[in-house]
């Protein structure tokens, strides 16, 4: 909104500009004394002469045509431009009489004036392409992006197709053990919790640039490359991520403290290609996505509860950034509706910033998850241990371990067995 500003502020000042001049230049001392004569002849007055402040006139009619012009420029529907102009004309002859009663002489004509003014101007400026796609994009898109980027759509000489087919990075967070907090607290207080955690990071993701697709409670969904396009949409993703990681354990720490549970909070990324455009029935459309990014970050969110890693991300996502980003395998998997299997990493950090025992640890890590997938679980465990770091828990470690060791426990009997005979 803040290029709307400039335009409020143009017709306020285009307005009272020749106001200022035609008080000046006596005009309205004139009307004033019309309208005093009109009172004493009409109206019982008090016994005193009628006090004509300086100030009232002028303060009037600048904050009338700034009011008006702001309303009849950001409201998306003509009906209640017109009603505010109108309410505020009856105000203002109301207004006269009631102050001529209290001993204050008031010309209500300089700030009919200014109401009218500043209300067709404002009028015209929005039924431009410009004030149009403000109307339009308003009930969408405030709220849930950036104000420069709310700017950057209205201001768009050859607007974006919105609806249409392009590369975006979506992005799901979400509360994962809700089951389990929801026998540990009342419903109230379950409400309340889940209520804050959308809140804040909703607002956090919105205010570095994300697009607020989806918050409910099924997890918040935020789209990167819509509905501005963004060529780097997949590093932007990756590196709000990361700070949402950081995020994430101040806000589920604070919500422990205040709760005393607490929350498992998943966060899944995928990039690719997606149908865009606005889905919905009457007042429930919104501009949202529609494809494989969606909902394979929806899947890598819940996934991400299984091997305790707070942030997954999928293939795509992996090969548009791997060379900004360290990351570690997790799983071979499939997307929805395919049946081509692809890997799923867990995003650790910008490149470079692994420490070298902690690069060591991810290594020997990455070894052992590949050795696992080939059912070498001797190796599997060895490399596993190897991955441990020291006064770090690492649930994923722990998980493909146990999966290691209970392979190498099957192992065993069957080669016994095969001793024996």
């Amino acid at each position: 909104m803040s290029r709307i500003r400039p335009s409020i502020l143009f017709i306020g000042v285009l307005v009272c500009t020749p106001l200022l001049a035609l008080t000046r230049f006596g005009l309205f001392r004139q009307v004033s004394e019309s309208v005093q004569k009109l009172y004493e002849h009409s109206l019982r007055l008090p016994a005193d002469a009628l006090v004509t402040p300086g100030w009232l006139s002028y303060g009037y009619y600048t904050v009338m045509a700034f009011a008006c012009s702001w309303v009849c420029v950001t409201l998306p529907k003509q009906a209640p431009r017109y009603a505010f102009m109108l309410v505020l004309c009856f105000l203002t002859l109301t207004l006269s009489p009631l102050l001529a009663l209290n001993g204050i002489l008031f010309e209500p004509f300089s700030g009919l004036m200014a109401i009218l003014a500043a209300g067709l101007a404002g009028l015209v400026a929005s039924g431009t392409d410009r004030g149009q796609r403000l109307r339009s994009f308003r009930k969408f898109f405030l709220g849930r992006l950036t104000e420069d980027q709310f700017d950057q759509l209205i201001e768009d000489k050859e607007p974006v197709a919105l609806t249409s087919k392009r590369d975006v990075t979506s992005l799901t967070c979400r509360i994962l053990n809700t089951d389990k907090l929801s026998h540990n607290l009342l419903p109230d207080q379950l409400e309340v919790l889940s209520s804050s955690f959308m809140k804040a990071v909703a607002e956090f993701l919105v205010t570095q640039g994300g697009y607020l697709d989806v918050c409910n409670a099924h997890g918040i969904t935020v789209q990167f490359g819509f509905p501005v396009k963004n060529p780097q949409h997949a590093l932007q993703a990756g590196r709000l991520a990361l700070a949402l990681r950081t995020f994430l354990q101040d806000l589920s720490g604070e919500l422990e403290r205040r709760w005393g549970h607490m929350p498992v909070i998943g966060v899944g990324l995928s990039s690719g290609s997606a149908v865009c455009g606005l889905i919905g029935y009457h007042e429930f459309q919104f501009y949202s996505v529609l494809g494989e990014p969606p909902d394979m970050s929806r899947r890598l969110c819940h996934m991400s509860g299984v091997y305790g890693s707070p942030l997954l991300i999928s293939a795509a996502t992996f090969n548009a950034i791997r060379n900004q980003v360290e990351v570690r395998p997790m799983e071979m998997l499939a997307a929805p509706g395919q049946t081509a299997v692809s890997e799923v990493y867990e995003l650790l950090c910008d490149k470079g910033h692994l420490s070298p025992p902690e690069a060591a640890a991810r290594d020997a890590f990455w070894e052992g998850v590949v050795a696992l997938r080939k059912g070498d679980a001797k190796t599997a465990v060895t490399k596993l241990m190897k991955a441990e770091s020291k006064g770090h828990h690492d649930p994923a470690r722990e998980y493909f371990l146990e999966r290691a060791q209970a392979l190498q426990a099957e192992s065993r009997p069957a080669r016994r067995m095969d001793d024996m005979t």
